[in-house]
């Protein structure tokens, strides 16, 4: 058992070794087929490939700022984490038990990682001011290519460089922090972004969620999605928390998909909130 555990992180460690690759290079192991991204709350996403891999993406720590619970024994071949803030690495930063299994491939940093089907590419980005002093504002840019999609996380990064907008290329789903209090990126910021990017599809995260707090000013600073999503065109409430997608079905219209956080989350059962 120890030698398997040696093996599988030391695989991590291989895999996560290779700097960040060209976007515009064809991945030759990419298997096409239907990719499913579930939204689980907050910024966390897992994403399943066409040969049933799955990647998870900022999981958050139980009610730190945030006011609900993480998952139990949510299953990730490999969890990618944009940056060491406890609503996006799972309190690992901050020394809490994270919510992965101990052998699960953890990926943080800036490279190319080849996890089966999935090409998980890591772009150094800048967390968005003036939040992150303490850990240097690093925020690494995700971008996933898995069944002829290329979807991107920007955790909490804030306005994209020029050398960066030409690094990710071409982008089919762009998962995005969005609030109605604008909390990681102003309203000019987020609309640049898509202008540069033009993504098909645009999926907001990292808004307050009503159903799952218990306090009506928390989170502090954290505004909701519905009253942003009323100034917006083509906007698709979706009534579930996981959608299929695929290179052939992507809209002709790019259109913003707002999805129901996953049912595995619910409100907590005791109000008092753990220090953070």
């Amino acid at each position: 058992m120890f030698r398997i555990v040696i093996g599988l992180a030391f695989g991590c460690r291989l895999a996560s070794a290779q700097p960040a690759k060209d976007s515009s290079k064809t991945n030759l192991l990419q298997k096409d087929g239907a990719v499913t991204i579930e939204y689980i709350a907050h910024a966390c996403f897992r994403v399943t490939s066409p040969s049933g891999k799955q990647i998870l993406l900022d999981p958050y720590a139980s009610r730190v700022w945030l006011g609900f619970d993480f998952p139990p024994n949510l299953h990730a071949d490999a969890i990618l984490i944009s940056h060491p803030h406890y609503d996006h690495d799972g309190g690992e930063a901050m020394g809490r038990e994270v919510p992965w299994a101990k052998n699960t491939c953890v990926f943080r940093n800036p490279g190319t990682n080849q996890i089966d089907d999935v090409t998980a590419v890591g772009y150094a980005g800048k967390h968005a001011d003036p939040w992150g002093k303490e850990f240097g504002q690093i925020n690494t840019i995700w971008l996933l290519e898995v069944g002829g999609l290329r979807i991107v996380h920007l955790g909490d990064n804030g306005p994209l460089r020029d050398d960066t907008l030409r690094q990710l290329g071409r982008v089919d789903v762009l998962m995005i922090p969005i609030d109605s209090q604008f909390h990681i990126l102003k309203a000019d910021q987020i609309a640049a972004i898509r202008s540069r990017l033009s993504p098909p599809i645009l999926i907001p995260m990292h808004y307050r969620h009503d159903d799952l707090e218990t306090s009506p000013d928390k989170p502090e600073l954290l505004g909701g999605i519905d009253e942003w999503a009323k100034g917006e065109a083509n906007v698709r409430f979706l009534a579930s928390h996981k959608q299929e997608l695929s290179l052939a079905t992507l809209p002709k219209k790019p259109e913003v998909i707002i999805f129901k956080h996953s049912p595995l989350v619910k409100p907590p059962l005791k109000t008092s909130i753990p220090e953070k």
